[in-house]
């Protein structure tokens, strides 16, 4: 990789000591900054990466142009980092799905409620897209790709230097469910800055990233508020995925790793021509292959294996205490099994009732407030016939609820 004009005051130890710097930065000053000031926290969180970053450049008489390098590129730097960026993108949804639906505590911690609120409820489509896209195109890359990627720049092999980045954007986001997925993200970056020296191209990336997952998120949710007629918040859309339903799409993520590694090759193959092999393309084929393969076989297994029954039913309430219609199901053994029913157009008082085919009450519980009332139970079944019914309460005369139903085997 090219090297700064005074590469020799930097080692490499110090690209570490600057991260550790960052991130005691962020623990101890940004997050409770974030929580006292919200959206400006969160703009003041950025704009303190930028000042270290240029602070360090000073301190140790880097020039600024060198470490934050910016250049005319061609357009065959731009696609090449585009595909490099949208299979990485891919591979990098795909793992948020995987972790949310085999390790569902790792939705926990408050990401997909804190992005989503922030995205709904901020300060308007534009200044939040300000904020979202455009500062950690520039702060985040100022800190991550300039500074302390300079730091690493002495180092011969590249992939060396690609790996420690791709390792420390990860861990920058302190998440459990995004740490792989900003990892690959952090490591496309990287490559396109070590392989191009120009960060005007990985800055580009990272707004356009940022911006349309941002967008569509923007997008599908007011959408959805309308379809519901309540505003979706983040609270909701945590619940919905904790809901356990998110199991039947485990093949779908896997679907968008099959075009992946090829978009990932040609990218590779566009921005570096001289490192490009040929053979790259075959383990591309095989990895698509495998993931289709894995595609099919989860849809088909969750399909055909786990679901005994589902139904959607709606009506009218005219008075309370009433139970719903009653969707039938059986338990062939003995075991767990999960009942999730979702709620919608209903704002009073819901109580979703087991019974045994005896009339006997095995699991009763109120389903919560929000726009999305999800109702999720693991009940221990012996063999036998068993009915899901809604109760409704109070508040709920007039009302025109929508009930959607799964049960599964756990």
């Amino acid at each position: 990789m090219q090297q700064v004009t005074n590469q020799q005051r930097l080692k490499p130890w110090m690209g570490f000591v600057l991260f550790a710097v960052v991130m005691a930065l962020f623990i101890f000053v940004c997050v409770p900054m974030q929580g006292a000031s919200g959206t400006w926290g969160l703009i003041g969180t950025e704009l303190l990466f930028l000042v270290l970053a240029i602070v360090f450049g000073l301190v140790f008489k880097i020039p600024l142009k060198e470490m934050f390098p910016i250049k005319k590129f061609t357009a065959r730097d731009f696609f090449g980092s585009l595909l490099l960026l949208m299979g990485g993108t891919s591979f990098g949804a795909m793992s948020v799905g995987i972790l949310s639906v085999f390790f569902p505590s790792t939705l926990e911690g408050g990401d997909v409620e804190a992005l989503t609120d922030l995205i709904i409820t901020g300060p308007g489509y534009i200044l939040t897209m300000l904020i979202i896209a455009l500062l950690p195109a520039i702060c985040e890359e100022a800190i991550h790709r300039g500074a302390i990627l300079t730091c690493f720049r002495s180092i011969k092999k590249d992939w060396v230097i690609v790996l420690i980045m791709a390792i420390f954007f990860g861990i920058n986001h302190m998440s459990a469910l995004r740490f792989i997925n900003t990892a690959i993200l952090g490591g496309c970056l990287s490559y396109i800055v070590v392989k191009k020296n120009n960060m005007l191209l990985s800055s580009m990336m990272h707004f356009l990233l940022n911006f349309s997952a941002s967008t569509i998120s923007y997008l599908s949710t007011m959408l959805l508020s309308q379809s519901t007629g309540s505003q979706v918040t983040g609270s909701d859309i945590s619940a919905a995925l904790e809901s356990g339903a998110m199991k039947s799409a485990i093949g779908t993520y896997f679907m968008m790793g099959v075009a992946a590694p090829f978009m990932v090759v040609i990218g590779l193959m566009l921005l570096n021509p001289a490192g490009h092999k040929k053979i790259r393309f075959l383990f591309a084929a095989i990895v698509a292959v495998v993931c289709l393969c894995a595609s099919i076989g989860f849809t088909v297994y969750f399909a055909a294996s786990s679901n005994i029954a589902s139904s959607t039913f709606s009506y009218t309430n005219v008075e309370e205490n009433i139970a719903s219609p009653a969707v039938n199901f059986e338990a062939k053994e003995e075991g767990n099994y999960t009942i999730i029913c979702v709620l919608m157009n209903g704002n009073g008082e819901y109580t979703a009732r087991v019974t045994d085919d005896h009339g006997v009450v095995v699991s009763e519980q109120a389903f919560p407030t929000g726009t999305f009332r999800t109702y999720t139970a693991t009940v221990e079944l012996e063999p036998g016939i068993y009915h899901f019914s809604v109760i409704n309460g109070r508040h709920t005369i007039g009302e025109s609820p929508s009930f959607s139903v799964q049960v599964s085997k756990s």
